[in-house]
């Protein structure tokens, strides 16, 4: 194996570890809401046993249903024992779960950019070929993970200015690294 082939290796290595040991790592210490944390798993299943003709019907206001869209929550009911719905409510577990979910997925994009700049950083001051290559790739599928991480929740304007900015230090980097 020629020397190049064994650094691309090891610099392909270096960035693939590098970005499983940060993504690792914040699962481990900066873990995520469950979705169980806030919906039960079956709370728009209809239970089982329910014999529509033996009960009666639940009529939704329309009150409720704006009141419900405006939450971002979904109409569910409550059973009884026969497993006929006695009472119709807003259900907003998702959203709630979602906003939860969205504060998290930015506090670990702020935090994956910030390694990744570092990681690219380091490529551009470490003076071994290899492992400076390494970092460089690690910075650069940590920005993308990093986005893919993020994406859904930014809007078209936001994404398109990330990828602007990203774009802009790649050049550069180019730039500064192989002249």
């Amino acid at each position: 194996m020629t020397n190049k082939i064994k650094k691309l290796v090891i610099a392909v290595a270096i960035a693939i570890v590098f970005n499983l040991f940060v993504n690792y790592g914040v699962a481990t210490f900066y873990p995520g809401s469950e979705y169980a944390d806030y919906c039960n798993e079956f709370s728009r299943a209809q239970p089982i046993g329910r014999n529509n003709q033996d009960c009666e019907t639940i009529q939704v206001g329309e009150d409720l249903r704006n009141s419900c869209n405006k939450q971002k929550g979904y109409i569910d009911y409550k059973y009884d024992s026969n497993g006929c719905a006695t009472e119709a409510y807003c259900e907003t577990c998702s959203a709630e779960y979602n906003d939860v979910r969205k504060v998290h997925d930015g506090n670990v994009f702020i935090a994956l950019l910030i390694i990744a700049v570092i990681a690219l950083v380091a490529g551009i001051m470490v003076k071994v070929e290899a492992v400076s290559t390494g970092f460089l790739f690690a910075g650069v599928l940590g920005l993308i993970i990093a986005s893919i991480r993020y994406w859904v929740h930014l809007q078209n304007v936001y994404r398109f200015l990330m990828l602007g900015i990203a774009l802009a230090v790649l050049v550069w980097l180019g730039y500064k690294k192989v002249k």
